[in-house]
């Protein structure tokens, strides 16, 4: 298991201790949640705003997208 250290200021740290806390987690084992969703992607169900954030709205169109409007 890699450790690392990470300065917060105190008022950094209680707010996360808050959200931690508010999940029934330590601050640590909140950490190690989040790392570990990162590490690993989840993978099947994601919500319609994880779809939506992952768009280019100015992503030009394939031709099978035109033909498909059409």
């Amino acid at each position: 298991m890699t450790t690392i250290k990470i300065e917060l200021r105190d008022d950094q740290i209680a707010v996360l201790r808050a959200k931690a806390a508010a999940e029934g987690l330590s601050l640590e084992d909140w950490f190690r949640r989040r790392a570990d969703q990162e590490i690993r992607p989840r993978k099947g169900r994601y919500t319609l705003a994880e779809l939506v954030e992952q768009c280019d709205p100015q992503a030009p169109l394939s031709a099978e997208d035109r033909e498909w409007l059409r």
